[in-house]
Parts: C-alpha cells; sequence; structure tokens
C-alpha cells in the first residue's frame, strides 16, 4: 500500500480507473466517507467511456466502477447519476453494448 496517497487522489484514481487503483482501493477502505471530496464530471465519465471504447476495460470492468462510484459517499456522482445509473444495471437498462457507449460517449460530448 501507498502510505503516501491521500484520500482525494485515492478517489480520483478510482474515478479515472487509472493504474494505481490497487493502492487506491487500500487507501478507500479506511477513509471516511462522511464528507464528499470529489465530483465527478461529463469528463471524468468520458475518460473512462473512452477506455472501453479503445478495449483498455471490458464490460464487467465498467459496470463495476459504475455501481463504486454509485455507493461511495465522499464522491458526488449527481452530475452524472443517469449515466451511472444505465452503465451499473445492465439487466434493468439493458444490455451494454460498445453502440450503446459510443451513443453515451456522444451524449456526453454535446454535455461538456
Amino acid at each position: 500500500m501507498n502510505n503516501n496517497m491521500t484520500h482525494l487522489e485515492a478517489v480520483k484514481a478510482i474515478v479515472h480507473f487509472c493504474e494505481k487503483r490497487s493502492e487506491a482501493f487500500s487507501v478507500l477502505l479506511s477513509a471516511s466517507q462522511s464528507e464528499v471530496v470529489y465530483c465527478v464530471s461529463n469528463q471524468d465519465v468520458l475518460t473512462v467511456l473512452d477506455k472501453v471504447l479503445s478495449k483498455q476495460l471490458d464490460m464487467d470492468e465498467l459496470e463495476m466502477w459504475a455501481q463504486l462510484l454509485d455507493m461511495r459517499e465522499d464522491i458526488d456522482t449527481q452530475q452524472v447519476e443517469g449515466v451511472l445509473y444505465a452503465l451499473s444495471n445492465p439487466e434493468q437498462m439493458g444490455e451494454i453494448t460498445m453502440e450503446k457507449i459510443q451513443q453515451l460517449s456522444n451524449l456526453l460530448e454535446a454535455k461538456s
């Protein structure tokens, strides 16, 4: 575990699905969720969707990522809650395909 990683750095590593996310998970396990330390933006979600479109992430990883962001009390997802809901609930919203990821990406780019 990287003892130098702050709570905010850990949250950002998770939000951006960075290489240091394993270290970030360790930090988040002991981090307080009593206050919001980061607000997820359309650009943050676009960054992760681009990783899916370039096949750096698979659909299962995307779904787990969306679920994690949605459940953390220290991450404000209000701006992107509809997108996260769709990504984290494929059984209710329909299977997530590359075409749907591209459509979401186009919609978020138009809003940015």
